[in-house]
Parts: C-alpha cells; sequence; structure tokens
C-alpha cells in the first residue's frame, strides 16, 4: 500500500498533466476545474498529519470537483481516491 504522500503526489501530477492538457485543447473551464480541485495539495503535502487538512480535501474539495466536472474527468482519479481512503481508515484505526 502506498502511502498517503505518495498518492496526494499522484492526485497533483495527474491534475497538472490534466490542466495542461485542457490548456493545449484551448478548454478554459476544465483548466478552472482542475485547477480548483488542486489548489490545497501543497498544503496537504506540507501537513500530512492534519486529519483536519486531509478530511477538508475529502469532505469538500472532493466532491466539489466531482461536481463541476464533465463525464470522464475524474475516471483517472478515482483508483487514487480508492487508495487514499483505504489508506486513511488504515491510518486512523493505528
Amino acid at each position: 500500500m502506498r502511502t498517503r504522500y505518495a498518492i496526494y503526489c499522484g492526485i497533483l501530477y495527474r491534475g497538472l498533466i490534466n490542466i495542461r492538457l485542457a490548456g493545449y485543447a484551448g478548454d478554459s473551464e476544465r483548466c478552472h476545474v482542475e485547477a480548483d480541485h488542486l489548489h490545497n495539495m501543497p498544503e496537504l503535502l506540507a501537513h500530512l498529519d492534519n486529519e483536519d487538512l486531509h478530511d477538508f480535501y475529502w469532505d469538500t474539495m472532493r466532491p466539489s470537483y466531482l461536481s463541476q466536472c464533465k463525464p470522464g474527468w475524474a475516471d483517472k482519479f478515482k483508483v487514487l481516491w480508492d487508495e487514499l481512503e483505504k489508506v486513511s481508515k488504515s491510518e486512523k484505526l493505528t
């Protein structure tokens, strides 16, 4: 199982790729939605032990992204989110 840090890095990487591809395609709406999803990621990476930040990402930022994205946009994140959920549950149990 990967660490929370590695998973957040994967989310950040995927989101930046999405922004780059959307920029090349002239899709400013997607650039906005993707950037809004990622803008708290550096704070999460800097404070991995802050459960309030993690909960904010999980309970607020992730659903906000899902409510704004079009079909297919979240597909590559779903695997990462499933992994993040498993890691987070195991960390809360220990």
